[in-house]
């Protein structure tokens, strides 16, 4: 049993947004409660962005990093915990507002735990503006890192690349898997499923695979299967994302068969989620732990079907916890075809997933690694 931590230990909690729905400031608060519940007392400074101009997010950036200096030199806690995104951090796509806040921090003298949600973008992908985004994106990670004394990261591929950076300074390194942000599914929300609804949750980022995901379901009504696609969570069909898969429905002959649950509250949501059939995760590099949208399919119950690719978690699917398909219209097809046919099959795996997510990606195990990592840094905790 690990070792109870001291009471009313201070723990600050940090972060930005940039939009109403944000993943990352839920999970802020749900590790925030979760180590209350373990004896320490967690404050929160957030900064909920507004600004529409370049010089109204560098205003807001410096007056939240100056307030943020005074409350750390008058509260000193034991340690804070920066939950960083990069794009969160940024104006359209350039970190700009990272050097106010990094400076304030290394000012302050207080340990920084920093959860690395997103570090930076790659080269490979986004043609020149991707490749400027690329570029500054690491060198405010430089800043980030310096200020920090530990990092917390979601996947094992993302510590082998910041261990792997020459450029940045030496850090310990934890690891904890993304957990879900949506409650458990109400009792009874598996039995609505109808048969042929297969859901998708986080289909707005970039690298979904709108195409094989649409030519998969093309294939399955070629292969007499009706199924329907029902986009869950934001942004919308109003979105260009929601636009992009409305278009590529329409150019299949596919309107009928697609639809989105829009924004929903996250009980309404995981129970949208469980009320599908099937659930497919179409991350480009596979099935990562380091995926919020993973965890919250695994979470609902609901049957996983994942693309497979480079980067997918090995514990994950050595557990045959999910369905593993190809990254072809046809290969995706089969599975998912397969899974729609067994109805016993597809619950048992749903069950599998919901324990797997439950035991093994759950915000206890985040909260561990917090605490862990507070230790190893000779954090009083």
């Amino acid at each position: 049993m690990a070792e109870p931590v001291r009471p009313g230990t201070r723990v600050m909690v940090l972060g930005m947004s940039s939009t109403a729905v944000c993943g990352v400031r839920d999970h802020a608060s749900l590790l925030a409660a979760e180590l209350e519940s373990r004896g320490l007392e967690c404050s929160s400074r957030w900064l909920e962005r507004s600004d529409s101009s370049l010089r109204e997010a560098r205003a807001q950036a410096r007056a939240w990093a100056a307030g943020l200096a005074r409350t750390l030199a008058a509260e000193r806690p034991a340690l804070v915990i920066l939950h960083y995104s990069v794009f969160a951090f940024s104006f359209r796509g350039l970190p700009v507002l990272v050097p106010a806040v990094a400076g304030a921090l290394r000012r302050a003298g207080v340990p920084v735990l920093t959860i690395v949600h997103e570090a930076a973008y790659p080269f490979s992908i986004g043609g020149l503006r991707g490749k400027l985004w690329a570029a500054s994106q690491r060198l405010a990670l430089i800043a980030v890192v310096r200020a920090s004394a530990g990092l917390l990261v979601t996947a094992d591929f993302r510590a082998r690349w910041l261990e792997s950076r020459p450029w940045l300074a030496r850090r310990p390194i934890a690891l904890a898997p993304v957990f879900s942000n949506l409650p458990a599914p109400s009792e009874g929300a598996r039995e609505a499923a109808p048969g042929d609804l297969i859901g998708l949750f986080g289909y707005s980022y970039e690298g979904a695979a709108v195409s094989l995901v649409l030519d998969a379901l093309r294939e399955l009504r070629r292969r007499g299967i009706a199924a329907r696609l029902l986009l869950l969570g934001a942004p919308g069909p109003a979105s260009p994302a929601g636009r992009a898969w409305v278009a590529g429905a329409e150019a299949r002959g596919l309107a009928d068969s697609l639809a989105f649950s829009g924004i929903l509250p996250a009980q309404e949501l995981v129970d949208s989620m469980a009320g599908c059939d099937l659930l497919i995760v179409a991350n480009a590099g596979g099935p990562t732990s380091r995926k919020g949208t993973l965890a919250g399919s695994l979470g609902s119950g609901s049957p996983v079907l994942a693309l497979d690719g480079p980067r997918r978690w090995a514990e994950l699917i050595d557990g045959e916890t999910i369905s593993i398909a190809g990254r072809s219209p046809q290969a995706l097809a089969e599975a998912a075809g397969r899974l729609l046919a067994d109805r016993a099959g597809r619950d048992a795996l749903g069950v599998r997933g919901r324990r797997f997510a439950d035991q093994r990606m759950g915000v206890g195990r985040t909260a561990e690694a917090v605490i862990e990592m507070a230790r190893r840094l000779e954090v009083p905790i």
